[in-house]
C-alpha cells in the first residue's frame, strides 16, 4: 500500500505535471474523442482537485457506491461549466491549489484508516490506493489525454 507521504508527495507531483502539460498545451479548444475539449479535462482536473476533504469521508460510506454513471457525467458537465470563464493561468491556479488542499489533507490522516479495505463500483482496495487512483492517476490520465498525445500533427 502507499505511504501516507508517498500519497501525498504523489497528489503534490501530479498537480505539477498537470500544471507544466495545460501550460505548453497550445490549443485549449482542442476537440478531443468525446465531448470534452482539452480546456474542458484540465477544468474538470481543477474541479477534483481540492475535493479530498470532502470525498474522502464518504470512502466505504455506500454513498458512492449510489452515483451512476450519468450522474457523474452531470456533475462533471457542471463543474467544467461553472470554469468555463476562467482564463488559462487561473484554471492552472486552480490545480495547484486544489492538488495542494488535497495533500495537506491527506498529511492529516489516520494511516490505519488509509490501509482500510473498501469497496468502490469495480474497486476493492485500500482507501489509499483509491485516493491515489482519484488524486494521482486520475488528472495524469486527463492530462495526458487533454495534450492530443501521438500522433502530433
Amino acid at each position: 500500500m502507499i505511504s501516507k507521504q508517498e500519497l501525498a508527495e504523489g497528489i503534490r507531483f501530479a498537480g505539477r505535471r498537470v500544471a507544466a502539460a495545460a501550460e505548453r498545451k497550445k490549443d485549449w479548444d482542442y476537440q478531443l474523442g468525446h465531448q470534452w475539449t482539452s480546456g474542458d479535462a484540465y477544468r474538470h482536473i481543477a474541479a477534483v482537485a481540492g475535493a479530498a476533504p470532502r470525498l474522502y469521508p464518504l470512502l466505504g460510506a455506500g454513498v458512492l457506491d449510489a452515483v451512476t454513471g450519468a450522474a457523474a457525467a452531470q456533475n462533471n458537465a457542471a463543474a467544467i461549466a461553472a470554469l468555463k470563464e476562467k482564463s488559462r493561468e487561473e484554471v492552472i491556479q486552480a490545480i495547484l491549489d486544489g492538488q495542494e488542499a488535497s495533500a495537506k489533507f491527506v498529511e492529516g490522516l489516520d494511516e490505519a484508516d488509509l490501509a482500510t479495505v473498501v469497496k468502490l463500483g469495480g474497486y476493492e482496495m485500500e482507501k489509499a490506493e483509491l485516493v491515489a487512483q482519484i488524486w494521482i492517476h486520475h488528472p495524469i490520465a486527463h492530462a495526458y489525454e487533454a495534450s492530443a498525445r501521438w500522433p502530433i500533427t
